[in-house]
């Protein structure tokens, strides 16, 4: 029996391990790795969630313990949407230079929602991360800036549909009223 070895060269490279998760639906749940306990180092954790058309994400953090640095520039978790920094935060309490979650609720700008949760090499302290819920929110498309339609709006779930005063019609773009 013959054994063959070959030299294999080897390159480490030593970065953060990154995962990432896809998420649909109207409602869900994500924490911090670990949660409840501490979450471990050099961590970088992203979850992509997607609603339906016609609708938005609100997220709220029902625990929040992330470590607090200058501008959150070490540990942080970074809200996005449409490519916008939604919310960047980070520690336990807000400060003048960095801002935890609290009570607050965050809005998409769409339907879309990237939560990326980051840890540095090392925790000077014992930090828990964090919980939060998400839920998808219908859009009321006729409270926009521009009115989608020419006379009346009428929001349902997930859309919108749009109307004509009497003696108008609905044209075939099924946003303008023109006269009979």
């Amino acid at each position: 029996m013959r054994l063959w070895v070959s030299s294999l060269l080897v390159l480490i490279i030593v970065c953060p391990r990154v995962d990432g998760t896809e998420l649909t639906g109207l409602f869900g749940r994500i924490t911090s790795p670990g949660f409840p306990k501490t979450y471990p180092n050099d961590l970088t954790k992203t979850w992509n969630i997607k609603a339906p058309e016609g609708h938005r994400i609100r997220i709220y953090f029902t625990h929040f313990n992330v470590e607090l640095s200058y501008l959150c520039e070490y540990d942080h978790v970074k809200l996005s949407s449409q490519g916008t920094e939604v919310a960047h935060l980070c520690g336990r309490e807000s400060t003048d230079t960095e801002t935890a979650p609290g009570d607050t609720s965050f809005y998409t700008l769409d339907n879309t929602l990237t939560v990326t949760f980051k840890s540095d090499y090392s925790n000077e302290k014992e930090v828990t991360g964090f919980e939060a819920f998400f839920a998808a929110e219908d859009i009321n498309e006729c409270e926009r800036e521009i009115n989608p339609c020419d006379h009346f709006c009428h929001n349902h779930f997930g859309g919108f549909y749009c109307s004509c005063r009497t003696g108008f019609d609905l044209h075939s773009d099924k946003s303008t009223c023109t006269a009979q």
